[in-house]
């Protein structure tokens, strides 16, 4: 029999575990663990999900998607590769106010064995506190205030600066060291907000720096010589890589992690990183001087989680900034049964994993949050 799969939490408990799990109380007390999607309050209503199935190569699916009893879309799918795959197999609205998804249909593993299924899920909804970071009305450092004021996750403040400059002269100064031009949104968010997240924190504008900086201060390691030395840990790619880029936000929890920007961008093919996309076809060039953006964390220190689109090409600057709060506070909520499920109505891009604990056992689970397990 082939391998099963392994379930998002149990990636999660091999790799990094999140920091923030406690925060999950905060969002159980903004709509309560028994208060499901219709007794919330209402987002913006422009979400779409997308059913990404994990499965052994060969295993294959195909079952009718139900939103509160109706069938609103069709899965049929093959899995030619093992792991979780970018693209969604299928698409749907995920209308406001929904209460239930339910899947009914047949799954065959690969040995041709088919067995059929049925599994209903009761949907609690997060827009109530994910909507203002996709109003796109309002500048990138507003959404963000509004967030942290709705959510009550993070703390948002001014940035702390030396007495005497002012936020502006401060970036204008960190540029000039690090010989870089950060992107607009980038140079917005630093001079207009200082952001927590329990210990990790949005680097203030005088103090950026490289995570080579980063690693071999706060992290403990040495350039070179001795057990912990980066040239030693690192390829001459990564090494390069961190050596150019521009620490923006630093995560502090199981070990030590940064949200960093590369302006030299991807080269082709180059291993986007993502934790079980496997036999993607490599991250490809974008726009000329826009850069990518990466995550890194200590526990797997010598391949930085590219951030990249469907067509893995790098994603934009806002994308990135966002990343910080779905990864982080929002990716610390927990359905608490395998008979719910976390959705938000006001994320455009749910991405729902559908794998099968035993042949007729479906689970299906949010993974837009996920940690640093995300492909979105």
């Amino acid at each position: 029999m082939p391998e099963t799969p392994p379930s998002p939490a149990d990636h999660d408990r091999q790799q990094t575990p999140s920091p923030t799990a406690g925060l999950w109380a905060g969002l159980s007390r903004l709509f309560g663990r028994s208060a499901p999607a219709q007794a919330m309050p209402r987002g913006t209503g422009s979400g779409k999900a997308g059913i990404h199935p994990w499965l052994a190569a060969g295993e294959q699916v195909n079952a009718d998607v139900l939103i509160d009893g109706k069938v609103v879309a069709r899965l049929e799918h093959k899995a030619a590769s093992p792991g979780l795959k970018r693209l969604p197999a299928v698409v749907f609205d995920l209308p406001v106010g929904l209460k239930r998804i339910e899947l009914r249909g047949s799954h065959i593993d690969a040995q041709g064995q088919a067995t059929s299924f049925k599994k209903r899920w009761t949907v609690y909804d997060m827009a109530s506190v994910s909507h203002p970071l996709y109003d796109r009305s309002l500048p990138l450092p507003d959404r963000i205030r509004a967030f942290g004021k709705q959510s009550r996750l993070i703390d948002v403040g001014d940035p702390r600066l030396p007495d005497g400059i002012g936020a502006e002269a401060a970036l204008v100064e960190s540029e000039a060291r690090l010989n870089v031009r950060l992107p607009a949104p980038v140079r917005e968010v630093l001079c207009g907000a200082g952001i927590g997240i329990e210990n990790s924190y949005l680097l203030p504008p005088h103090g950026l720096q490289t995570p080579i900086d980063l690693l071999s201060g706060l992290g403990g390691h040495t350039l070179s010589g001795g057990d912990h030395a980066l040239d030693a840990l690192l390829p001459p790619s990564v090494l390069a890589r961190y050596r150019r880029s521009v620490v923006v936000f630093v995560e502090i929890g199981d070990g030590l992690g940064a949200l960093a920007w590369d302006p030299e961008g991807v080269v082709p093919q180059e291993p986007p990183n993502t934790a079980g996309d496997e036999g993607n076809p490599g991250a490809r060039p974008a726009t000329p001087n826009e850069g990518v953006w990466y995550w890194l964390h200590q526990g797997h220190i010598a391949e930085p989680a590219l951030l990249l689109d469907d067509d893995y090409k790098p994603r934009d600057a806002e994308a990135a900034l966002t990343s910080i709060f779905k990864r982080l506070p929002l990716s610390a909520a927990s359905p608490g049964s395998s008979d719910h499920l976390l959705v938000d109505t006001a994320h455009p891009r749910n991405l729902l994993q559908l794998h099968f604990d035993e042949p007729r056992k479906p689970g299906l689970r949010l993974r837009s949050y996920d940690y640093h397990c995300s492909l979105y």
